[in-house]
């Protein structure tokens, strides 16, 4: 082994020893800002050169910044304060589920500098234009708060679908309009020259309010929305589990009945999104009323069976409306057996209940939670989510945010 060899192992490990502390010094100041250098040094066991040497390479690429003085302690100067510096750079969350398009941008403690909504442009599907709106709103965004490109360090999008790991097309994305064709990630890149990651939205919001809120302290839980479709993410022993090829959670193609298989075009018939989305429950409530139902839900909708949504159906139910009551019964009664079938897989602690289903409050959850502690031997936690519609952009951030702060040194 030669000398120039030997010489090189020992710059390579050097390297890696001030990288490591570097990441340690910044972590340890974004948990317990402000703080001095002495209590850094102290804290990680480090010497107060290699403190003193780091903090001023940080401090000269702006990661960290000097925040006043802290008490005096014995005699000498009083310590000079470290702070993470918030405003190095900034994320944006982009949640394309629901009703209508969510972005949020934020800086690197993942607080909320901006937020904009958008209506899409079809009311059953994305479409391209919807995406170039996001690109749009993106850089309004970035304009408005006076934020230069470069400063950008992610998006991270949340998406219905499932998407190729390799290729980053979907493999099967119903709510896309020619969804063969679309590539978010490719788009996304060539738009902001930074990190793009397009993750499955349903995954985004069971990371966000594990990370957040409801699920904070549990290591086996789900998320399961109940909107214009039925999706669920899965957190497995702290870990989100995304399945080999990306597609875990895919309940809406779960198979209700025996399908009829010699009638393939009835075969989304089947289907859990059929029975099961707020899309269905409509559908069915529209079809009993033309077919001479009797509801107080007509009165919220001026008897225009045109205008039955699903926030006038709330309405009557809250109204005490028999009907209605019957068909939030149905519906938890439903949802109760696939949820037991999932809890008792996956030995689940918690189950989050997302999506636009929680207007119906307790009438809903109620009976749910009944029904699914009734079926399984160990008692199962069922709450709405603390986000409610803003989980997907708390994961999205979280997701993006662990990137840049894992890379925050080679940005």
């Amino acid at each position: 082994m030669g000398v120039a060899f030997i010489l090189k192992i020992i710059k390579g490990n050097q390297q890696l020893i001030r990288s490591t502390n570097l990441n340690l010094i910044i972590d340890l100041v974004r948990r317990q800002e402000p703080i001095s250098r002495a209590d850094v040094a102290k804290i990680l066991k480090l010497s107060a050169p290699s403190v003193s040497s780091n903090a001023e390479q940080l401090l000269s690429k702006g990661i960290l910044k000097e925040v006043g003085v802290g008490d005096l302690v014995g005699s000498g100067r009083p310590p000079i304060l470290l702070s993470f510096n918030e405003n190095y750079g900034y994320i944006v969350s982009v949640d394309l589920a629901g009703e209508r398009i969510r972005l949020a941008l934020g800086n690197l403690k993942g607080n909320v500098v901006a937020e904009s909504e958008i209506m899409f442009t079809l009311e059953e599907y994305i479409t391209s234009d919807d995406l170039v709106a996001v690109i749009t709103n993106i850089k309004e965004l970035l304009e408005i708060n006076k934020i230069p490109n470069e400063k950008l360090m992610a998006v991270c999008i949340g998406t219905p679908g499932i998407l190729n790991k390799e290729t980053g097309y979907f493999q099967a994305a119903p709510r896309f309009k020619e969804w063969e064709t679309i590539n978010i990630h490719q788009i996304m890149k060539k738009e902001f020259n930074t990190t793009v990651m397009v993750i499955n939205d349903m995954n985004l919001f069971i990371i966000g309010e594990s990370r957040y809120g409801a699920g904070r302290g549990f290591s086996n839980l789900l998320g399961i929305n109940v909107d214009i479709g039925i999706g669920a993410g899965i957190i497995i022993q702290g870990q989100l589990y995304e399945g080999s090829r990306l597609a875990a959670g895919e309940v809406g193609y779960w198979v209700c009945g025996t399908p009829d298989f010699d009638e393939p075009s009835r075969l989304k018939d089947y289907y859990l999104d059929s029975h099961l989305s707020l899309h269905a429950l409509m559908h069915k409530v529209r079809v009993d009323l033309r077919n001479g139902q009797t509801s107080k839900i007509l009165d919220y909708c001026q008897n225009n069976l045109e205008k039955v949504t699903f926030e006038a159906f709330c309405k009557a139910a809250a109204d005490q409306d028999p009907y209605c009551l019957r068909k939030t019964k149905e519906l938890a009664q439903s949802l109760s057996v696939v949820l037991v079938n999932m809890s008792l897989l996956l030995d689940l602690e918690l189950i989050v209940i997302g999506g636009d289903i929680k207007k119906l409050g307790y009438l809903f959850i109620q009976p749910l939670r009944e029904l699914v502690n009734k079926m399984v031997p160990l008692t199962t936690t069922i709450v709405y989510a603390e986000h409610g519609e803003h989980s997907g952009i708390h994961g999205g951030f979280a997701v993006a945010l662990d990137h840049v702060m894992s890379n925050i040194l080679s940005e």
